[in-house]
């Protein structure tokens, strides 16, 4: 009976062997896949992210610029200002990569199915954008002491506002979860008075000031500036922006919402706590207003799709950094929520780009043998 035994537990050691490895081979595949089907350089309005400093007259959005304000003009190069964009945007991958690759199957199955729906091919198509940075810093954040951890976050409001609806709800939920009760309170006061300050303060700049860096620019720059990106600051954050972008509702824009909403309501009840109604609903709450928070963002900006990724995102983050540990059958919800959303979902990207066709076959062939090269031999001639 002992032999028999020791054999059937050798038997499923070798079963949970063989089903690992081809999970860590799913990842793999899945992360190629993404980068095919979505693949970009950072645009150029994205560029403009990097550029505005504080010393230009700049005070939202202008961290990344004054960290950068030491290398003059070469700041303005697209390509000193893409190859650190992408460096920021594939380290991000990394960590995701790497978080996935040591975490239980069922988590693993959660990233392969994130790479493979829309959202795979969208984490590689908008590179640029300043949520990288946003989110490298809240994995930063949730593992130093809290001063330094508040400073960062701080200090994301100003890399971009938009860090008060996706990184730091996520930041105070993880405080909540880990039972940090006056620290999330007097965290989530301080960064409340930080965007009140920005709100206030620096919502606008001078016209003057705004022609002086682009004369500044145009004077290095050889690719065309996508100068609409400064309007944002002749602009307050509400007024005329202040509608709601989601109507009329775009192409496969209610579907999109449908899965971020229902990925994060899975993502929620997978932190309840039977052993503590009170604790277990508060779990429940700060989660679900986490991973929902970015969709406020469709009152004040119309790339919509963006806002929808940033909620599954935010809900990937809670499942992979912020929660300690995800029951297997919510895993394995939110995995098959976006394998439906790969087989009915879209998201659309951004200057008239889309998403790459898996077949047929000399399609994706072609990529790898002239698109790629094309691509960065464009963007080096800039």
């Amino acid at each position: 009976m002992d032999g028999y035994s020791r054999l059937a537990g050798n038997r499923t050691v070798r079963n949970a062997g063989v089903i690992e490895l081809a999970a860590n081979a799913g990842l793999i595949v899945a992360l190629f896949l993404a980068f095919y089907v979505g693949f970009g350089l950072p645009i150029l309005w994205a560029i403009n992210y990097y550029i505005p400093s504080f010393f230009d007259g700049f005070g939202r959005r202008s961290l990344v610029g004054t960290l950068l304000y030491p290398f003059g003009s070469l700041r303005f190069e697209y390509v000193f200002v893409a190859a650190l964009q992408m460096a920021v945007r594939y380290t991000l991958i990394a960590i995701l990569f790497w978080r996935a690759w040591h975490s239980p199957l069922s988590m693993k199955l959660v990233v392969i199915a994130f790479l493979v729906a829309p959202t795979g091919g969208y984490l590689f198509h908008t590179a640029g954008y300043p949520e990288d940075i946003l989110y490298l810093a809240l994995l930063a954040a949730i593992h130093v002491r809290p001063l330094p951890a508040l400073l960062i976050m701080g200090a994301t409001l100003f890399v971009q506002e938009l860090a008060a609806f996706t990184v730091i709800p996520l930041y105070v939920t993880s405080l909540a979860l880990r039972r940090e009760f006056r620290t999330a309170i007097v965290h989530g006061a301080v960064l409340v008075a930080v965007f009140a300050v920005i709100y206030l303060f620096f919502q606008t700049v001078p016209s003057e000031m705004i022609e002086a860096l682009l004369a500044r620019v145009r004077s290095v720059a050889r690719y065309a500036i996508d100068e609409s990106y400064y309007q944002l600051f002749r602009n307050d954050f509400v007024g005329e922006r202040m509608r709601n972008y989601y109507m009329p509702p775009a192409r496969y824009l209610t579907r999109a919402l449908l899965m971020a909403a229902c990925v994060s309501v899975v993502v929620a009840v997978a932190f309840y706590r039977r052993s503590d109604r009170w604790f277990g609903a508060l779990n429940v709450l700060c989660v679900l207003g986490a991973c929902l928070a970015p969709l406020l963002l469709g009152f004040f900006g119309w790339d919509v799709f963006r806002w929808v990724f940033l909620s599954l995102l935010s809900s990937l983050f809670v499942l992979l950094f912020i929660g300690r540990t995800t029951p297997a059958p919510a895993a394995m919800t939110v995995a098959g929520l976006l394998v439906g959303f790969a087989l009915v979902g879209h998201l659309e990207y951004f200057d008239g780009a889309h998403p790459r066709p898996i077949l047929p076959y000399p399609r994706f062939v072609d990529f790898w043998q002239a698109e790629l090269p094309r691509i960065f031999g464009k963007a080096l001639s800039r």
